[in-house]
């Protein structure tokens, strides 16, 4: 039995990464004129299918162009939509316009127009400069419906103060990094410290992540974020490997029910990068679980899966 344990051992120590205290910073190799050409898919299920229009969205493939350097050392960066798939409309939805609306603005207006980001020098999301933009065409393509569906319900015309108010508010609640989890979703780990092994509380949510750096030069980050618990006290003992395994470590029997909803919130994240710091696989997964007496299952879970395909410089 001794020599079974020695040998496996042995065996694992040569096989596993090694998991350390030291922090290190992931920093992207950017060049002006590299092209990244990435493919991504939707991992939505059929509850948030239909709850939510845009969530239909079930393939793209885009590039990121990168154009220029200002004179801080910010990158300028296009995200170019080159073709995008959508997935069948089921029946409550095809008899909402507002579903054929949302189709038309990913086939039509994102693959035409550039999505325009700014990046700093440690690889992070500053900023997406023609937001606005982006929004009053999302805008132009979504209102005309809205205020005909509002008309029907109300069963009056609304003011032009009504009209403009409303316009405001749609336009402030619009989201182009919700709807296209990987903007931000590729930049976010870049320029800040990473401890290998070590429990975080990152943005008021509770993150667990482990570090693999692996002797090709590559590294893999996984992560376990409970979305409904942050700024708690934080667990000084390593996840261990099995974190990066596909189901995770074991919730602790001593986690408390969250609020008094009967109901959890958390989001998985998976990330390769490759000797240069660039992320070559990404997959963020939400789940929303809910205590029900629905004997169907009403848990609502939905992320995004993106694969480098190339890099052209």
């Amino acid at each position: 039995m001794t020599k079974i344990k020695l040998f496996l051992f042995i065996f694992l120590g040569s096989s596993l990464p090694v998991f350390g205290q030291s922090t290190f910073t992931l920093l992207p190799k950017f060049h002006v004129g590299d092209t990244l050409v990435y493919k991504a898919k939707t991992l939505n299920n059929q509850n948030l299918l239909n709850a939510v229009p845009n969530a239909n969205v079930i393939s793209r493939t885009f590039q990121l162009i990168v154009k220029s350097e200002d004179s801080n050392g910010n990158l300028k960066v296009d995200y170019v939509m080159k073709d995008v798939e959508m997935g069948e409309l089921n029946e409550v939805l095809k008899q909402i316009s507002i579903a054929e609306r949302i189709e038309k603005f990913f086939k039509e207006d994102i693959l035409r127009i550039p999505i325009q980001l700014t990046i700093n020098p440690a690889g992070r999301l500053l900023s997406i400069d023609n937001k606005d933009e982006i929004a009053n065409i999302y805008m132009e393509r979504m209102f005309p419906i809205v205020i005909e569906i509002a008309k029907k319900a109300k069963k009056y015309k609304p003011t032009d103060k009504e009209i403009q108010e409303a316009k405001e508010a749609m336009k402030e609640k619009f989201d182009i990094e919700k709807m296209l989890e990987e903007i931000p979703g590729l930049f976010k780990y870049y320029g800040q410290p990473l401890m290998e092994g070590k429990s975080e509380t990152v943005d008021s949510v509770t993150t667990k992540y482990i570090v693999a750096r692996m002797d090709d030069g590559t590294t893999w980050l996984k992560t376990d974020i409970d979305l409904m618990h942050g700024k708690e006290e934080i667990e000084e003992a390593n996840p261990g490997e099995e974190f990066l395994s596909e189901e995770g470590g074991e919730d602790s029997e001593e986690d408390e029910e969250p609020f008094e909803l009967n109901m959890t919130a958390t989001m998985k994240e998976d990330y390769k990068f490759d000797k240069e710091g660039i992320v070559t696989y990404l997959k963020i997964f939400a789940t929303i679980e809910m205590d029900s007496l629905d004997e169907n299952n009403t848990d609502i879970e939905g992320g995004t899966e993106a694969t480098l395909l190339e890099i052209r410089r």
